[in-house]
């Protein structure tokens, strides 16, 4: 099986919008998804399985730190650790232009997502009541050179 990673492009976007909407129920347009990827610092990488786009990450670094907008996975490839590629493509890119932390807000109800994170070494360091909506709150994430 051939997976990988690469820093996604601008002509990736509507394989992205294809995927967030594959991932999510509110999954992001791709208008909205070349606004987020035009502003400064903003970044993305796309991973494969089989030849194939089969995730993506959308993050952005300024002023010494980083964050993860989202994270996808399509359903069908998902417990290949192509979150995992993909969360460290991230962080590496970051670090690359200079950040030294890397945060991401996670639904307290994602244990998978919570468990793939803790495994990459990020730590709680607040919440977010009803970030998601209807009282689903987020935990917030860090990820430090530091530690």
């Amino acid at each position: 099986m051939t997976r990988s990673v690469r820093p996604g492009t601008l002509d990736d976007l509507a394989e992205i919008a294809r995927l967030h909407a594959e991932c999510f129920a509110d999954g992001w347009g791709l208008e909205f998804l070349g606004r987020v990827l035009a502003q400064p610092g903003s970044f993305s990488a796309i991973a494969t399985d089989e030849g194939r786009p089969a995730g993506f990450v959308i993050a952005r670094a300024h002023a010494g730190e980083a964050e993860i907008i989202s994270l996808g996975v399509h359903p069908t490839s998902r417990r290949r650790s192509l979150g995992t590629a993909l969360v460290r493509s991230a962080i590496d890119q970051a670090f690359q232009v200079g950040a030294e932390e890397v945060f991401l807000e996670v639904g307290v109800k994602n244990a998978g997502a919570r468990e793939l994170y803790g495994r990459l070494g990020f730590r709680e360091v607040g919440r977010r009541p009803a970030y998601y909506g209807s009282g689903v709150d987020a935990l917030t994430l860090r990820y430090s050179s530091r530690d």
